[in-house]
């Protein structure tokens, strides 16, 4: 009886030593933090955007556009709708997030900046569309209109000061086309209208400057700034790629080299032989003395390439120089194929005019005042020292 009693006492020993080793179960994962929570209702300084600016005053003057213009205004006319699109997206990120520091700030504006910009650039590479270039300088000189982001304590009055510097080339347009199509008035009227309605916007919404959310309601109070953009990118990302499968077919391996490419040949037998060509009787060494004298085979004669004729190039002395231009044109300088000139200056420059330089080389130009936007296209070595510019400052093709 004591035995059966220790070997059960022995028995309960080992199967507790056995639980005791055997592994515990993982924790659970922590839970995820909560996301932060963005309100999806549209605020109603964008909704009200939407219908003063996109739907009343835009889009007609998108389809007066397609009706009468070539493709590169088209072109460029959707840059300016895209302008607007960046806009309303700055709208409603201003309306959702408390204001941020400068340095935010001008990371959120950096994609206006860009798209004026590209507007700008696509006037420049329509030069040579030059019934249409008073269009395309409309486009451009009136999309620093949306610079009113940055405008304090009146950017409703600055959208009409863009408006009246577009009035010489609008114009002209309605000038030049008075017999020709009356429609392009329309396109006028259509365009104007867009500015009219951003300073209709601007005067209801932005008083005295683009307006955050400073609420300080718990409920609606405004969010940062990088709180805002990286609740929007959970948003609008999707879900990884998986991984690719183990089993998954691999590209086929090259062949190999050296000796074992050798003892492959050979494992073919007589097919070895089918790519060796048949030598003639006088390329033989045993039946030409001369071969084995000189113990060279000489090598087939090759025709001779002929050289593909080079074009030449005209020498830059020969070439035609233009005349070199700096004058006040509207509310436009045009400064021209300027060579060598140190002291260039453009005074009294004023907030509605716009600084061109084309084809300057070893230039230096002076603007005295506060200009709209300057724009460099094809220079050289060319210097601009200006005072203050509103809008943007704008290099094309411009080497050093």
């Amino acid at each position: 009886m004591s035995r059966v009693t220790n070997l059960n006492v022995r028995t309960s020993t080992v199967t507790s030593a056995a639980v005791a080793e055997t592994p515990s179960a993982p924790p659970p994962p922590p839970p995820p933090p909560p996301a932060i929570e963005v309100h999806s209702a549209v605020p109603r300084a964008v909704t009200v955007y939407d219908e003063i600016v996109i739907e009343g005053k835009l889009k007609p003057f998108l389809e007066i556009n397609k009706a009468i213009a070539p493709p590169p205004l088209n072109e460029q006319v959707d840059l300016f709708a895209k302008v607007l699109a960046t806009l309303r997206s700055v709208l409603h990120q201003a309306a959702a997030c408390r204001k941020p520091d400068d340095k935010a700030l001008a990371e959120i504006l950096s994609p206006l900046q860009a798209g004026i910009e590209a507007v700008t650039r696509a006037k420049e590479a329509a030069r040579k569309e030059r019934e249409w270039f008073n269009h395309f300088t409309v486009i451009a000189d009136g999309t620093a209109f949306i610079g009113w982001v940055t405008v304090q304590p009146k950017p409703g009055p600055y959208v009409n000061e863009i408006k009246e510097s577009t009035a010489y080339y609008t114009n002209r347009i309605l000038k030049d086309f008075k017999e020709k199509d009356p429609r392009h008035a329309e396109w006028v009227r259509a365009f104007n209208g867009v500015l009219d309605g951003m300073k209709r916007y601007v005067m209801e919404f932005h008083t005295t400057g683009l307006v955050w959310n400073a609420n300080m309601n718990h409920h609606l109070q405004g969010i940062p700034v990088s709180e805002y953009e990286s609740s929007r990118s959970q948003l609008v990302s999707g879900p990884l790629p998986p991984p690719p499968q183990a089993g998954s077919p691999s590209s086929p391996a090259a062949p190999a080299g050296g000796v074992a490419a050798v003892f492959a040949d050979l494992n073919r037998g007589a097919d070895v032989t089918k790519g060796l060509r048949k030598v003639d009787k006088s390329e033989m060494i045993h039946k030409n003395p001369a071969l084995r004298a000189g113990s060279v085979v000489p090598a087939t004669a090759k025709k001779p390439v002929k050289p593909t004729p080079v074009k030449p190039t005209k020498p830059q002395a020969l070439m035609g120089k233009k005349p070199a231009k700096f004058a006040l044109e509207g509310n436009k300088w045009i400064i021209e194929y300027q060579e060598n000139e140190s002291g260039l200056e453009a005074a009294n420059a004023d907030i509605t005019q716009v600084i061109n330089l084309f084809a300057c080389k070893n230039t230096t130009v002076i603007i005295k005042g506060k200009v709209n936007a300057v724009t460099l296209v094809n220079c050289t070595k060319t210097s601009v020292l200006v005072e203050s510019v509103v809008s943007s400052v704008s290099i094309t093709k411009s080497p050093s």
